[in-house]
């Protein structure tokens, strides 16, 4: 065998590990397609029903009506629009700064809420929206709705 086919049999392995590694072989089978959407993270605060522990962390129930775990929540663009639905965490006591009593926090995260606007709302158990920034929930800041009665 000649030092020139040595040579280009030795290349042929070379040049294909060279390409796989920098992605060319294989990329047909990746989506080029962006995800579009993100994690909108929050919690929804109410009275906590009954005498409710208070200490921090405790699993409660709502004084509220229709606030409780698995609770829907929507979120919609400002003309009202379905975007995303998602549904409450289970409820835990928060005591309130000075003393002043215990609130029962339900958390949410609503998967895939599609950006392209610049306010969304969010409602729970079939309650009005409120109205977040959506640059603010974008950025990771909780959506946080206090609900009394």
């Amino acid at each position: 065998m000649s030092r020139r086919a040595a040579l280009s049999l030795l290349a042929l392995p070379l040049t294909a590990a060279l390409l796989s590694g920098c992605g060319f072989v294989g990329a047909s089978n990746v989506s080029h397609v962006k995800p579009n959407g993100f994690v909108l993270r929050g919690r929804v605060t109410v009275p906590a029903a009954g005498a409710a522990p208070s200490v921090d962390g405790v699993s409660c129930a709502s004084a509220v009506p229709d606030v409780a775990a698995g609770a829907p929540i929507v979120v919609s663009d400002v003309q009202g629009h379905e975007l995303a639905r998602g549904e409450l965490g289970g409820g835990v006591t928060v005591a309130v700064p000075g003393g002043a009593g215990v609130t029962c926090d339900f958390p949410f995260q609503v998967r895939a809420v599609p950006g392209g606007v610049s306010r969304y709302g969010v409602s729970v158990a079939g309650r009005p929206a409120q109205s977040f920034e959506a640059s603010a929930l974008r950025e990771d800041q909780q959506a946080v709705i206090v609900l009394t009665s």
